[in-house]
């Protein structure tokens, strides 16, 4: 009795085994006679039949997490000033598309390097100082001192209401109508030097 249960089992596996080969094979074939898998972007659907499947590639995104990193080159004085900040709610979810059409419509003289979800690169050029700097000059006929804007406009920091530019040679003070740029707090406390003593 057990020897023919045993059979008999053998019998049912081996039949259920070449049932499931014969359905995979024949589902296989049918499957080999469709078109090939269709990839592509968004940008460029194409209509499909039923038996076609279409994979779509997500397009890259700016996200909250992108990194901007804008380098900017200043010509009159060849500096270049680096800013990294995160992506703001303006670019968020704009694809690289979007974003170049942005900035070309907006930002004009910025360059975009390169275009990441993780990190988007930009170059900007200047035809004006950078604010690395500081401009020694003369303010309603006084000695001042004017910061350097991101713009290159000067910007008045301090009058030195004792030291009328009258009182000094028409050389110097000739040069502080032109203004004297400095680069630094220490180069620009020894040019004062020279003039307020």
């Amino acid at each position: 009795m057990k020897k023919q249960n045993a059979i008999l089992i053998f019998l049912f596996c081996g039949v259920l085994f070449i049932t499931s080969f014969i359905y995979g094979y024949k589902m296989m074939g049918s499957r080999a006679n469709r078109k090939p898998l269709l990839i592509s972007d968004n940008s460029k659907k194409k209509s499909l039949s039923e038996d076609e499947l279409e994979i779509l590639k997500e397009e890259e995104r700016i996200s909250p997490n992108t990194f901007v990193e804008k380098k900017t080159y200043y010509k009159s004085c060849n500096h270049n000033i680096t800013k990294l900040n995160n992506a703001d709610n303006e670019i968020i979810n704009m694809t690289e598309k979007q974003y170049r059409e942005y900035i070309k419509e907006n930002y004009s003289n910025i360059k975009i390097i390169s275009f990441s979800p993780k990190e988007i690169k930009l170059r900007e050029e200047r035809n004006h100082l950078c604010p690395n700097h500081y401009v020694i000059g003369e303010s309603n006929g006084k000695i001042a001192i004017y910061n350097v804007d991101e713009n290159g406009e000067n910007i008045l920091d301090k009058i030195y209401d004792n030291y009328p530019i009258t009182l000094l040679k028409e050389v110097d003070q000739e040069k502080l109508i032109n203004g004297i740029v400095v680069d630094s707090e220490e180069e620009l406390s020894d040019v004062l030097e020279n003039f307020i003593s």
